[in-house]
């Protein structure tokens, strides 16, 4: 049974969301504050936390700051703070989703259903060893993304990435020198449909740049094709 953490300081919020999430079947445990939050995500594994931004003591930027220091538990915000800096604050921390209070339950149900989906694939795929190699194992150069672990390397250096950093990159490095259309990366990665005015894409495109340059590879490597998509160049 999946676990999911709720930190939600309105009651009323809180409540609801824990009791539609225990009605379709997930394990749900909640928190009222920030402190109490980040308490129970690094102690305990969640597949996914539900994080409003405006909680008392630590607000949610500043607690998935801190987690992600130490966890990639994939994070959804859940937010009335829907501002395009709120947004982009919100993925630079590492967010992998962003939904604007208020929102529709079955849209969060459907959010919710494609990250566990992106979660569990990582953890599907076994190591298996053949003559040519390893399988599940994509690299260009001074980066190795191993599907098996989850774990990608760099310049022989480990570099933390979320679940949905990791799928983009694995799916730019796999297409090496092919361009990926939006529209491909929203329905085979984010797993649903693109929309102009959803800018999620280039959130999490932004922030694997900022990571893989951090790391000492050119900040070109990944390339902006006006009008059609990205594209991994090695």
């Amino acid at each position: 049974m999946h676990k999911i953490l709720v930190i939600e300081d309105d009651q009323t919020v809180n409540e609801l969301l824990s009791g539609n999430l225990e009605g379709l079947g997930y394990k749900v445990d909640t928190a009222f504050d920030g402190e109490q939050g980040l308490d129970l995500a690094l102690l305990n594994n969640y597949q996914l936390i539900l994080l409003d931004v405006m909680i008392p003591k630590l607000d949610g930027f500043q607690v998935l700051k801190s987690l992600r220091d130490k966890k990639q538990t994939p994070v959804i915000f859940l937010t009335a703070k829907g501002g395009e800096q709120d947004r982009i604050i919100g993925f630079k921390t590492g967010a992998d989703d962003y939904l604007i209070k208020p929102f529709n339950m079955s849209e969060l149900e459907l959010r919710i259903q494609a990250i566990l989906r992106r979660t569990q694939k990582l953890n599907e795929f076994p190591e298996v060893s053949t003559l040519g190699g390893k399988v599940n194992v994509v690299s260009s150069k001074y980066i190795r993304l191993n599907k098996a672990e989850g774990d990608v390397v760099i310049h022989e250096q480990p570099v933390l990435f979320t679940p949905i950093e990791f799928d983009l990159l694995y799916a730019l490095i796999e297409e090496s020198g092919e361009v990926l259309t939006k529209a491909h990366l929203y329905q085979s990665v984010l797993l649903r449909e693109f929309s102009r005015y959803d800018r999620t894409l280039d959130m999490h495109i932004s922030k694997i740049r900022k990571k893989i340059t951090t790391a000492g590879i050119a900040v070109n490597t990944i390339k902006t094709v006006r009008g059609q998509g990205y594209c991994f160049e090695s």
